[in-house]
């Protein structure tokens, strides 16, 4: 456990500190914010909604957002990474869940963001609230969830015990 906790801490400073680099911002970060914009206006555009997306900005008839920094769900990723990464597992397990991961998390962020542009238009009093609280413990819990479903798909090591007869 406090291997795991060491390693945990490590890998954390480590991901963390990469991304906020202005050359990943920049480069990497920012494109991807804009694709996730895109892609959030797209779901909206498939079920007949009307959608304007220019940069990081999305907008619907009555309200926009503009999708920034622990918006995008870049850094419940990077939780959801380092936790993974630490843990020790084969890395064969370790690359599936870092993929399936970051897919889990994203897939929640896009019902996120729609669902708080079309909160901001029905109940805009609640838009903050939602956002900052609801939506933020909401997307910890699918780390959390995402990261315990990981864990029971790893295969069990080997006992070096034989059963007692």
């Amino acid at each position: 456990m406090r291997r795991f906790l060491f390693t945990f801490v490590g890998i954390g400073l480590l991901l963390y500190g990469l991304a906020y680099l202005p050359p990943v911002r920049d480069q990497v970060i920012a494109p991807f914010t804009d694709g996730l914009t895109v892609a959030a206006g797209q779901l909206i555009a498939a079920f007949g909604g009307q959608v304007w997306v220019q940069g990081n900005v999305l907008t619907i008839p009555g309200f926009s957002v503009r999708i920034l920094d622990l918006c995008n769900g870049v850094e419940a990723t990077l939780l959801l990474w380092t936790a993974v990464l630490a843990f020790p597992a084969p890395w064969r397990y370790r690359l599936w869940g870092l993929l399936l991961g970051f897919l889990g998390v994203q897939a929640i962020n896009l019902l996120r963001i729609v669902s708080l542009v079309y909160l901001g238009v029905w109940k805009p009093d609640w838009f903050y609230w939602v956002h900052w609280y609801v939506w933020d413990a909401l997307i910890l819990m699918d780390v959390l969830l995402i990261f315990l479903l990981w864990l029971r798909r790893l295969p069990l090591p080997a006992s070096s015990h034989a059963p007692a007869a």
